[in-house]
């Protein structure tokens, strides 16, 4: 069967071009109804991703300030700063008998060796570590300057007792004199020093680990997006125990978030 000249028509210009307008109308009507849900949905999501970063820094900053050295935590004036000194371990060393002499750790002359309670900290030769005793933070007893409360770098070797103190450790160091007897005979291994900025050229917020008393480096991002950070620390006393503030707020796609931590600092040495 052959087809005539008119079956044979297709689509005129005429009828392409009302067909691409009437589209057009159809796609911009339904544009306007889902542009708002997808915008929201849009900004929905990074929120999240906003909070869910300061939150993680948040729970970092407050471990680190619960495991710190007593009376180590501070912040500088600006409140952009707040540094520590890490606890690695501690434990109670032996001030009276029963004993022979060599196990109680004696405060009236440099002592080189003694034993602590327990089995909890870790043997071996320590290079990178100090030892600390009733650190108050104030002169005369304050690790940032080195004062007697820590013993210098290095130097420290812990054993397992034998019998008849076998449930002690000994712990052998260079001649050091600390200044102070703690109350509750404690005593703390510690390591480095660790300090949080805010660094307002990059938004972001840094960490970084280095040595007691020596000056902060450059660190390492822990998150971005920092437009605004507030840290407050108010010391414990006899009382009650300091108060570490901690405010961050990100700001991203013209989305912003502020959150705030509070984390209560043991400041029993």
């Amino acid at each position: 069967m052959k087809l005539t000249p008119r079956q044979l028509r297709g689509f005129t210009l005429i009828e392409l071009i009302m067909v691409i307008v009437i589209t057009g109308i159809i796609a911009a009507v339904v544009g306007v109804f889902i542009r708002q849900p997808v915008e929201g949905y849009m900004d929905l999501t990074r929120r999240a991703e906003l909070v869910d970063a300061a939150e993680s820094a948040l729970r970092l900053m407050a471990r680190e300030i619960r495991r710190a050295l007593p009376n180590s935590v501070r912040v500088n004036p600006g409140g952009t700063q707040i540094e520590m000194i890490n606890t690695v371990q501690g434990a109670r060393y032996r001030a009276s008998p029963p004993g022979a002499p060599t196990k109680v750790l004696n405060f009236t002359t440099a002592d080189g060796s003694f034993n602590v309670f327990g089995q909890l900290l870790p043997t071996g030769i320590l290079n990178g570590h100090h030892l600390v005793i009733y650190n108050l933070g104030i002169a005369g007893a304050n690790a940032y300057n080195f004062d007697p409360v820590i013993t210098p770098i290095g130097g420290i070797t812990i054993a397992n007792d034998v019998a008849p103190n076998a449930n002690e450790q000994t712990i052998t160091l260079a001649g050091h004199q600390f200044a102070f007897e703690s109350p509750r005979q404690r005593v703390f291994l510690v390591d480095n020093a660790i300090s949080y900025t805010c660094d307002y050229v990059t938004n972001t917020l840094r960490r970084d680990v280095h040595g007691i008393g020596a000056g902060v480096g450059a660190g390492t991002p822990v998150t971005r997006h920092i437009s605004n950070c507030v840290f407050i620390y108010v010391p414990g006393t006899a009382s009650r125990a300091g108060l570490a503030t901690l405010e961050l707020t990100l700001t991203d796609g013209g989305e912003s978030i502020n959150l705030l931590h509070q984390v209560h600092v043991d400041n029993v040495p």
